[in-house]
């Protein structure tokens, strides 16, 4: 039973750090090529461990829900911030959609989930690694929806609306005490495992 929780979380944070990288090096890459292949600042982009949030990772085990660390790009055209925000929530969406169909025509679904748990931990890890990228990124897609100034819905705001923006950096206390709020509920992963019961 031990070794069962150990890998749970083993894998859990595998799943984060994966899902934390992934979603913002692709919002890099499109930022790379809407700024014609230049980065300004000093920080490379490209150092993927940068994206690591260790509150991200304590959220995805106590809670099912992880956030990553931003790149902060120096960002002047409204479309920019506006096709950030769109590709990230994006990519989660498709990552959450690839992890499902991996788990309802390749795994089974849950029927097939649970024949695998009398299986040796190293035949069991590929299945759990891909449940829960399914877990965690329909939970990080729910979290970005909040207008947090940094989330992929507040670059697509800023893109939308500059007076938009500042409203939200203005509410940035009482938006993220609404955000913690919905994680001590459990409200995002009660969401997130109700529509992965319903798509498997």
């Amino acid at each position: 039973m031990v070794a069962y929780i150990a890998l749970n979380i083993v894998v859990c944070v595998l799943a984060a750090i994966f899902l934390m990288i992934s979603h913002e090096l692709v919002k890099v890459f499109v930022y790379w090529c809407c700024n014609g292949g230049h980065f300004s600042g000093k920080t490379s982009p490209w150092k993927v461990w940068r994206y690591i949030d260790p509150i991200g990772v304590i959220l995805a085990i106590v809670c099912n829900v992880t956030i990553s660390k931003p790149h902060f790009f120096r960002i002047r055209e409204k479309k920019t911030n506006l096709l950030l925000g769109i590709t990230g929530l994006s990519f989660l969406l498709i990552a959450f959609g690839f992890s499902i169909w991996i788990l309802r025509y390749i795994y089974g679904g849950f029927e097939g989930l649970e024949g695998m748990e009398s299986l040796p931990w190293i035949q069991q890890f590929p299945a759990m690694l891909v449940e829960y990228i399914s877990i965690l990124s329909i939970g990080m897609f729910m979290a970005n929806l909040f207008p947090v100034s940094t989330f992929d819905m507040g670059l697509i705001i800023a893109g939308c609306s500059a007076p938009s923006y500042l409203n939200i950096i203005k509410a940035d206390g009482i938006i993220k005490m609404i955000f913690v709020l919905t994680l001590l509920l459990n409200v995002i992963s009660y969401g997130a495992l109700r529509i992965i019961e319903l798509l498997l």
